[in-house]
């Protein structure tokens, strides 16, 4: 089962009296509250939300949802410049830094005196901006993980790796057997990045997150460790042997038409696997310790905000407590068969719990690369754009790429 660390909520600001209290006292009468949804996933979340918003509307009879799938960046930008915010919205959290600049700018109302014990740090440090917790927290999960062909592994006598050493051992076996073991694009930024989010989560968390505190200075042992087998598996093709000219669609079709055994891809594409035809299993790769690791890349299909401009503040806040409640994740898991970040929500089917089935969340090296970024310095682009195709290409050793790196954390 999944481990996280439960924190005590007192020190956000947990206090007895909640903060739509001081924006007045509750209203006997009809209210309605304006809600806008994420436009881009409508044809995902609509099913869940409609169940969702009645139910809420069920346990608060003097509330009506006016709920709109109007959300887009642009259209929250608009309306923020146009001081016209609904009295709710889908936000992002810390996955980019539009909630906080709200936030910090006034436009937000903070969300006090709701009971968080639930949840993790990493959902809650997702809705806290200096302090004060902004949304509904996240109770779902997206990560890259990796797709295999049971098929495959059963003809040749193999099974899912268990420590990060059978993982090496078992792409080893697939080369001796002549199978592509993974399935990669090399030509394209994100399509190599994938390979690195899992291994660079599972090996080096803990040089990931000294970065994040301690830049130049931190300990790259475990990173370079991860470049080092990048630059092994590039150079051995066990990645294909076309794989630096192959995009992902390529890699796809690779691993879809039964030509490799493995692909690492995000949980949002586990649908277009499952439904290939193909006989499909699951694993978060595991690290040197035996654990199996996700990445940190809450969803936000349920963080949604308050304006802080609401005329009904309590009742707004209400609509956040449901949001946060077992009962309005488990519809939204009903629906649409997201990745629980917790172990109370029961997934949807046996395929949702075997994408659930990790035990850490390790860092997301990307976005935490990017926390450090300035306007001299872009270590994560460094990353993808320069180091990984370098690497891949034998232009650079993984010591070389560990000190362009300081030196781009040094600017």
């Amino acid at each position: 089962m999944k481990k996280f660390s439960k924190v005590l909520i007192c020190a956000l600001g947990m206090l007895a009296l909640s903060a739509c209290g001081k924006g007045g006292s509750a209203s006997k009468d009809q209210v309605e509250l304006t809600v806008w949804g994420d436009a881009d996933n409508q044809a995902v979340h609509e099913s869940a939300f409609t169940k969702l918003n009645e139910a809420f509307e069920k346990k608060n009879p003097n509330v009506k949802l006016n709920y709109q799938f109007s959300g887009t960046l642009d259209s929250i930008n608009v309306a923020v410049q146009s001081d016209s915010l609904p009295d709710l919205f889908w936000v992002q959290g810390n996955k980019s830094t539009k909630m906080a600049e709200m936030a910090k700018n006034g436009y937000l109302l903070p969300i006090e005196g709701l009971n968080y014990d639930r949840f993790s740090e990493e959902s809650i440090e997702y809705a806290t901006v200096d302090g004060k917790i902004y949304s509904s927290l996240p109770s779902f999960i997206s990560y890259v993980t990796y797709f295999y062909n049971k098929d495959i592994f059963e003809k040749n006598g193999l099974k899912e790796p268990s420590t990060w050493e059978e993982f090496t051992a078992l792409v080893d076996k697939l080369k001796e057997r002549e199978i592509t073991p993974i399935a990669l694009g090399g030509s394209g930024d994100f399509d190599r990045y994938w390979y690195i989010q899992t291994t660079a989560a599972s090996l080096a968390s803990k040089d990931i997150n000294s970065i994040v505190e301690n830049k130049s200075s931190a300990s790259f042992e475990q990173l370079k460790e991860t470049f080092q087998n990048f630059y092994n598996f590039s150079k051995n093709s066990d990645f294909g042997k076309d794989f630096s000219s192959t995009d992902g669609n390529g890699a796809k079709l690779l691993f879809t038409n039964g030509k490799a055994a493995m692909i690492p891809d995000g949980t949002w594409n586990s649908k277009s696997y499952f439904e290939s035809g193909l006989n499909i299993g699951t694993f978060a790769l595991p690290g040197k310790d035996g654990k199996k690791y996700a990445q940190t890349g809450p969803s936000n299909i349920n963080t949604y905000a308050i304006s802080k401009k609401t005329k009904h503040p309590e009742e707004a806040t209400k609509y956040i407590e449901f949001l946060n409640s077992k009962e309005a994740q488990q519809i939204i898991e009903d629906e649409t068969g997201e990745v629980p970040m917790m172990d109370d929500i029961t997934p949807k089917d046996d395929q949702v719990k075997d994408l659930a089935d990790f035990e850490e969340v390790g860092a997301n090296i990307y976005n935490k690369l990017s926390q450090v970024a300035s306007e001299s310095s872009k270590p994560q682009d460094l990353l993808l754009t320069s180091l990984l195709p370098d690497l891949m290409q034998a232009k650079i050793t993984p010591d070389e790429a560990i000190n362009l790196l300081k030196t781009e954390l040094e600017k």
